[in-house]
């Protein structure tokens, strides 16, 4: 009888701690609703929250490979004077360890945009994103006199080039509220949209100054999984 009782609580315990997760992933989902494209619309918009979804995971993706390539010019467009310097030391801790982080086939699982507020003449963003990639770390110690001239394949020692990772980040954005949001390229003429581009898709030639394309200002990371 007594194991009986014991089961049953145990039972009852398990379907409150699902019922909380329930409740728990319901108010997330309400908390990240959409922001619908008639709410773009009506504050005068061009581009649809799927645009502008894409156009976001695009700006973090090209983020995370500028930090795997050491492009600081990039990394200094495109983030806050916070997020910039913590990938600065994230790279020279990395660094003095003789390691260096690889980031490989990242691919939207969702991206939406939750929110969009115009205050004064600051617009200010945020991003609901679940992305999938490969992450592994490599041994960039110098190699040894012996070893100057054969070719070797980096070692891994740490993270997997197999296993898929699974995360999701709540990004805010912000810049400065421009009267146009497509700009005619002076170099060779193309229009280029200016959600996150800060440069002619053409020619590269740049067409507007970092206060007028989104700038990450904060990234919280929500769910890690793997696969």
């Amino acid at each position: 009888m007594t194991w009986f009782i014991i089961g049953i609580v145990v039972l009852l315990l398990i379907i409150l701690g699902c019922s909380l997760w329930i409740v728990k992933l319901t108010k997330q989902e309400k908390e990240y609703m959409e922001v619908s494209n008639q709410y773009l619309k009506d504050i005068g918009k061009s581009y649809t929250k799927e645009e502008f979804s894409i156009a976001i995971f695009e700006l973090y993706r090209n983020i995370i490979q500028a930090v795997q390539d050491e492009n600081y010019l990039y990394l200094r467009e495109a983030l806050s004077d916070e997020i910039y310097n913590s990938y600065l030391m994230a790279i020279k801790n990395s660094k003095e360890r003789h390691a260096k982080t690889i980031v490989e086939d990242m691919n939207p699982i969702f991206s939406k945009l939750i929110s969009l507020a115009v205050k004064d003449n600051m617009e200010i963003a945020k991003v609901w994103l679940k992305v999938s990639y490969h992450e592994y770390i490599i041994d960039t110690t110098p190699p040894k006199p012996e070893e100057l001239g054969m070719r070797m394949e980096p070692r891994v020692i740490g993270g997997s080039k197999t296993k898929l990772l699974e995360k999701e980040y709540i990004l805010t954005l912000v810049k400065t509220r421009a009267e146009k949001e497509s700009v005619v390229c002076a170099n060779c003429g193309y229009v280029t949209n200016i959600v996150t581009r800060n440069a002619c898709v053409r020619c590269g030639a740049n067409i507007v100054s970092r206060h007028y394309h989104w700038v990450m200002v904060a990234k919280e990371e929500t769910r890690t999984s793997s696969k």
